[in-house]
């Protein structure tokens, strides 16, 4: 079925009409013939997974990069025309990808705000009335003279929603607005949206929002399912869920894919570790605390992970779950308490320690302009292996994790799902016994979500490897069973 043929949007009329657009990036197609009708007065959610055209599309309909091919009408009109483009931004709101990218880090909360009112136009009397308005509707109001660069990740995001909001805009895109930030936060970015929307001078806004989220799109009254710079449907979450039949958005968007890339997608199985494996202990934390001056980050945790365990460490922004880990892997010397990993107590100096550990970070530790085989080889090398077992063990990571056809690629030249497995290889290279995630599916489609976390099963169940993940994404944690003994919390 085409995105075309469709039920009706839930509203009248469109904010926003696509014919035949596309665009590219060199020889990469980002963009391929799209013609889409969005519906006013509603939010509207771009899904599908990092690489596949929502921010380029979101992008042109902002009036932020110009058309290479094809018609966009926003707001009643061709946002590629000049005298059309000026006026609607008077009544558009973009916030792009990325923590607090529309802010100055500099400037206080307040002045973040006031100036996004001075560029609309508004009055001093106009800018003070409307600023305290939306700081106290976003719970930002006690800290309007801290800099922007000092606000945890979500409240960044409501910062950012504060200086979009500021001219009432009758059209607000939203650009992945919750990636980074850890769920309560982005449950409370939803919810002011929602209360926003239901005021009055806000009640005909219409919203726009990429996400790679699934449960948040849940919540949305109207799809697009985009993969590889093409619709795969469109509608609402309910008819999307009885087009494919599927049980939730995660498997309907799975459904929805082409045949080829779903044929070897099934359910992740982890099963339970073999019978006598939890008698040791991989790591315990002992009563830790860490100061930084007057301000205490982490006070009196405790907590003891068995050997090949898969942890999920769960908790908001800045509660203390990175310096929590820091101090388990010697990277930071603890003000109290007692680190051990396989019953020997950290020493921050001891680099034996660190060898022990894989660590593979949010934002992928590859090296851009080496390739894939460079970058095993590197970190091979950057952990002492010796010379002649590491073309070996290269050969064994490339075969496990799926690399072998693309050792002389590029990581940027990678899909998400494919860099992400070279990062994991890369963290495992050096055979530790602890593998740290930082929030490692974030961006990733179902079907490569599911491949990885097969992946880790197996390196826990089979190889005895404890897995650590900060900030699993929450389907993670509920499909895989990442057992969650602790978050930490209130610092």
């Amino acid at each position: 079925m085409s995105a075309q043929s469709l039920p009706a949007s839930p509203s009248e009329g469109a904010v926003v009409r696509i014919e035949n657009v596309s665009l590219s990036y060199g020889s990469i197609c980002a963009l391929d013939a799209i013609t889409l009708d969005l519906p006013a007065g509603c939010m509207v959610g771009l899904i599908g997974p990092d690489g596949v055209g929502k921010s380029t599309l979101l992008s042109l309909i902002a009036g932020a990069r110009a058309l290479q091919s094809g018609r966009i009408e926003v707001l009643g009109g061709d946002i590629s025309d000049p005298q059309h483009r000026k006026s609607a931004y008077m009544r558009i709101a973009y916030m792009p990808q990325g923590l607090g990218k529309n802010l100055y880090p500099t400037l206080s909360v307040f002045e973040n705000v006031d100036f996004f009112g001075r560029l609309f136009g508004h009055n001093r009397r106009e800018r003070k009335r409307r600023i305290a308005q939306l700081l106290e509707r976003t719970g930002l109001a006690p800290f309007a003279d801290r800099p922007a660069g000092k606000l945890s990740g979500g409240m960044k995001q409501k910062l950012g929603l504060c200086c979009a909001l500021i001219h009432d805009p009758d059209l607000l895109i939203l650009d992945e607005p919750t990636t980074g930030v850890d769920p309560l936060s982005r449950r409370q970015f939803w919810e002011l949206i929602d209360d926003i929307r239901n005021d009055h001078a806000h009640a005909r806004m219409s919203v726009i929002v990429a996400t790679a989220y699934m449960e948040e799109a849940a919540r949305f009254d109207w799809l697009v399912a985009m993969d590889a710079g093409h619709v795969l449907a469109t509608g609402t979450p309910d008819e999307l869920l009885q087009k494919t039949g599927a049980a939730n958005l995660d498997a309907a968007f799975i459904a929805l894919l082409p045949e080829a890339k779903r044929r070897d997608h099934h359910a992740v199985v982890i099963p339970p570790r073999k019978a006598g494996t939890g008698d040791e202990i991989a790591i315990e934390a002992q009563h830790l605390t860490m100061r930084f001056g007057d301000f205490v980050a982490v006070d009196n945790v405790s907590f003891r992970i068995p050997r090949g365990e898969i942890f999920g460490f769960l908790g908001s922004n800045g509660c203390g779950k990175t310096t929590t880990m820091k101090m388990l892997t010697g990277l930071l010397p603890a003000s109290e308490g007692i680190a051990k990993l396989f019953g020997r107590e950290v020493d921050p100096k001891d680099i034996d320690v660190r060898r022990r550990v894989g660590y593979m970070s949010q934002a992928f530790s590859l090296y851009t302009e080496l390739t894939v085989h460079q970058n095993l080889d590197l970190h091979a090398r950057l952990f002492d292996m010796s010379p002649e077992i590491i073309p070996g063990r290269i050969g064994e990571m490339a075969e496990r994790f799926g690399l072998v056809g693309i050792m002389d690629a590029l990581p940027d030249d990678l899909p998400l799902g494919i860099r992400q497995r070279l990062s994991l290889a890369v963290a495992m290279i050096h055979r530790p016994d602890i593998l740290i995630l930082d929030e490692p599916t974030s961006g990733v489609d179902p079907v490569a979500r599911d491949a990885f976390w097969q992946i880790l099963s197996d390196l826990s169940r089979k190889d005895g490897v404890t897995i650590f993940a900060l900030r699993p994404h929450l389907a993670d944690a509920r499909r895989q069973g990442a057992r969650q003994r602790r978050a930490v919390r209130d610092h």
